[in-house]
């Protein structure tokens, strides 16, 4: 066995180190040589001599072109093998062949025959670059916040996921005729509104909403503190659980069983949601309503819908209704600059708050009370105390039309 393993480094000891060729089969010469292996893509010299070669760190003798490595010496003869050197295994081509852009290469250390160790330098091409979509940091806020009205979401939450929920001009506030200024240059305020432009009224699961059609003037708000026209987009309520309470607007200490909000854009802003970005974009009057003894029958048409919108989700037609049948006689109203009192809170708001509350009966404010803030396949949750408390006024002025 050592002279045949010195007759294998005789034989070698001149031989053309190892090549690859692109294709896989190389020249006549190199396919007859002994110890040639052709591959679907390259071959390898298994001969023993030559994998020590490779494997070692330094020159072996007998290995192919050692005698050049070594300054002309020739090197010793007769390797013993103690068993049998395998095929080398690489993961990349053993030629010589520029690093590609973007590839990742490491060494990897690897035990040569008899113990003798050496590095063998992988590479991973360059993966390709999927598209990866990301939503943007105010979609993940709102998905990791379904704002309510509950103590794990309710309002003391809202600014962690809407920050202008802190702003100096949120609403609602408590009203002080202590510190209102009757501004007697305050005109009278007016409405137009068309009863066809009324489309629907729906359950959201946080208020009992009537919506209408807003591409163009059909009903409008217009003169009070207001610069223009505002066409009238929808209304809502606010209620509590009790009758004690559910207004989100105080005026001297005192609340109101619920509080209703004709909402208004600006359309000298291209739609409602640029409106919402300008400090005269919304007007929003509000209107109280208390309990007493006799229902009011304009309620009478919105209270029989309820049953349709009983849980969240739900939607009916609502057509033919002019909500001006809502405000009270009287036509009195303290303004001032503020906000949505529901998430994002958007500071766009020319409130004009109607001094004198409408009465409702108690069976109407229980009908209210009737609807749940879940869908109908989720356990009933009735639908009360959806109101904001007061925030902080800081310096802005509230002004009266009154004395």
């Amino acid at each position: 066995m050592q002279q045949q393993a010195a007759q294998a480094g005789t034989s070698s000891a001149g031989a053309e180190p190892a090549r690859c060729e692109p294709d896989g089969q190389g020249s006549g010469a190199e396919r007859a040589a002994p110890g040639w292996r052709a591959g679907p893509l390259l071959r390898t010299d298994t001969r023993p001599a030559v994998l020590i070669a490779r494997l070692l760190p330094g020159p072996v003798p007998g290995a192919p072109g050692e005698e050049a490595a070594r300054g002309g010496q020739r090197g010793v003869q007769g390797i013993a093998l103690s068993a049998p050197c395998a095929p080398a295994r690489h993961t990349r081509p053993l030629c010589p062949s520029p690093p590609r852009p973007g590839a990742r290469s490491w060494r990897e250390p690897i035990k040569a025959p008899g113990g003798a160790g050496a590095t063998v330098l992988q590479e991973r091409p360059e993966q390709p670059r999927h598209k990866v979509l990301r939503p943007r940091a105010e979609s993940m806020a709102h998905q990791s916040c379904q704002w309510g009205y509950d103590s794990d979401n309710g309002p003391e939450h809202w600014h962690k996921y809407y920050p202008i929920a802190k702003g100096e001009n949120q609403s609602p506030i408590e009203i002080n005729s202590k510190e209102v200024q009757h501004d007697p240059s305050l005109p009278p305020w007016f409405v137009g509104y068309d009863p066809g432009a009324a489309k629907t009224i729906l359950n959201n699961g946080r208020t009992c909403r009537v919506v209408f059609d807003d591409t163009f003037d059909r009903s409008v708000l217009r003169g009070g503190p207001l610069p223009g026209t505002f066409r009238l987009r929808q209304f809502h309520f606010h209620w509590g659980s009790s009758d004690d309470h559910g207004s989100e607007h105080i005026v001297d200490g005192v609340k109101y069983a619920a509080e209703l909000h004709m909402v208004h854009w600006n359309p000298k802003y291209s739609n409602f949601a640029e409106a919402l970005k300008q400090a005269d974009g919304v007007a929003v009057v509000g209107v109280f309503l208390k309990v007493g003894k006799t229902p009011k029958p304009e309620m009478k048409r919105i209270l029989e819908e309820i049953d349709n919108i009983k849980t969240k989700g739900k939607e009916a037609p609502f057509s033919n209704f002019d909500p001006s049948i809502l405000f009270p006689k009287s036509r009195d109203y303290w303004t001032y600059h503020g906000s949505f009192t529901t998430p994002p809170c958007e500071e766009c708001i020319t409130w004009i708050l109607l001094r004198e509350p409408i009465e409702v009966s108690p069976d109407q404010m229980a009908k209210l009370r009737s609807l749940s803030i879940n869908a109908e396949t989720e356990p009933v949750c009735p639908m009360v105390d959806n109101w904001r408390p007061p925030q902080p006024r800081h310096f802005r002025m509230v002004r009266a039309s009154f004395q």
